[in-house]
């Protein structure tokens, strides 16, 4: 668990919630995707390649990141934990009066009070994902951690040559933690800078095969 304290200084006692629900969360919102156009490329072939400046496709994409980032705040409302006597509840009649509270209003007044700050909304979501699953943070920090290097250099620094497969980042997870001997749901239950650490371990062990092979 971490303390976060918000712009206006209000505690926070900032938890785990299970992988599980961030790697559903992840699958059930999908990146829109951009129309497409033929174009022909070399040797007559022909080719569909994405419009990336088509207004309807960038409106749905600008709609998509904002309702990401309010379900976001909702996914994490569970991992969070006021610290101190404090009272909300004038704030969340005021929501309660304005139609943006629903249920006990927890979720609520979590997004539109306690973190309507966008710059706390993003740190805490960015603290509840680093204590609960694999992040880019997670695996930066083992790494480094391990201090492995090949001929001085950062091993992590190496790119192995390019391959045609391409998988979804749970995959790699999946990898890694079948590597280690733990099943999908024991590594799960580990903390997200464990679940890091196994990673950055495994890709670290990968590098240091493919240089055994040159």
């Amino acid at each position: 668990m971490t303390e976060y304290v918000t712009k206006a200084g209000i505690r926070l006692e900032v938890e785990r919630i299970p992988r599980q629900q961030i790697d559903n969360f992840t699958i059930d919102r999908p990146l829109p995707e951009p129309p497409t156009r033929e174009v022909e490329v070399f040797g007559g072939d022909v080719e569909k390649v994405p419009i990336l400046d088509d207004p309807e496709y960038r409106a749905a994409l600008t709609n998509y990141y904002i309702e990401l980032g309010c379900d976001k705040a909702d996914l994490i409302t569970e991992a969070i934990k006021i610290l101190g006597d404090v009272d909300f509840a004038v704030d969340l009649e005021e929501l309660r009066v304005l139609g943006l509270a629903q249920g006990d209003g927890r979720a609520d007044l979590m997004r539109y009070i306690i973190l309507g700050n966008a710059e706390d909304l993003e740190k805490v979501i960015e603290l509840v994902f680093y204590n609960s699953t694999v992040t880019d943070r997670g695996i930066l920090e083992a790494t480094q951690s391990f201090g492995v290097t090949w001929m001085g250099q950062p091993l992590a620094a190496l790119i192995p040559p390019k391959s045609n497969v391409m998988a979804s980042r749970i995959f790699g997870d999946r990898q890694a933690a079948q590597w280690t001997h733990y099943n999908w749901e024991e590594f799960s239950e580990l903390s997200g800078q464990e679940q890091s650490a196994i990673v950055a371990f495994y890709r670290l062990n990968m590098r240091l095969s493919w240089l055994g092979t040159k």
